[in-house]
Formats: C-alpha cells, structure tokens, sequence
C-alpha cells in the first residue's frame, strides 16, 4: 500500500481504485486467503481519503465474496475459489472484464487500445 496513490482525476471512482488494487494483489499472490486487510483507518491515512471511500471498497470487496469482515477483528480476504480453479466460462469472462475496465482507464490517461497491445507485445519479448 506504501506504494498506492488515487487519482482523483481519472474518471473511475476512489473506492472502485481501491477495491481494484486489492483485487490485484489477491490475483497475483501478493495477498493470500487469510491475510488482515488494513484497517479502513490505515487507509484512509495512507491515501487520503475518506474513511467512507474505504468502508465503501471494503463493502464491494464482501459482497463478492472475496474479503470477510469480523467485528472487532478486522477484515480478512476469503479466497474460497483461487483463480486457477475457475471454469473456462468464468475466466473468460473475468478477462473480459478486466480487459474492459484496463481500457477504460487507459482511455483516461490518453492511451488506446494499440498502446496496450503493443506495450503487452513488448512485454512478452522481454
């Protein structure tokens, strides 16, 4: 989270950046089932933000089911189903939403679709 920054000005939500970020980390490791979220304090310190903008990100996060809220506790992410295990059907349409989401927010700093491709391309040969 050291690392984090909102940016208020790109057209997606603050609380949709941060459900985003933590989405990522449980996507790639960085974040493992069973793992205390910080608290909705230490990130609104961290980044600035409204405490309401966390509790909102950390709500989202609940109803799909990816982070278990425990009164008095903490939240915890909740990873019942690791990605490696999802259907075809819904890995498909995870990337599909991803994809659709990455080009929006590319589209918002100024960047198309070729950008990201040629980018990924460049990425694969490294």
């Amino acid at each position: 989270m050291k690392n984090w920054k909102i940016e208020f000005h790109s057209g997606i939500p603050a609380y949709k950046q941060i459900a985003n970020r933590l989405t990522s980390a449980m996507a790639d490791g960085t974040l493992a089932s069973g793992d205390r979220l910080p608290t909705i304090r230490e990130v609104n310190l961290a980044l600035g933000v409204n405490p309401n903008t966390v509790a909102k990100a950390y709500r989202e996060l609940a109803l799909k089911g990816l982070i278990d809220g425990q009164r008095g506790f903490g939240s915890f992410v909740k990873l019942d189903d690791p990605i490696g295990t999802l259907p075809e059907a819904k890995k498909k349409a995870k990337l599909t939403e991803l994809y659709q989401r990455m080009l929006t927010e590319a589209r918002s700093h100024g960047l198309n679709e070729a950008n990201i491709l040629s980018f990924i391309n460049q990425r694969k040969t490294t």
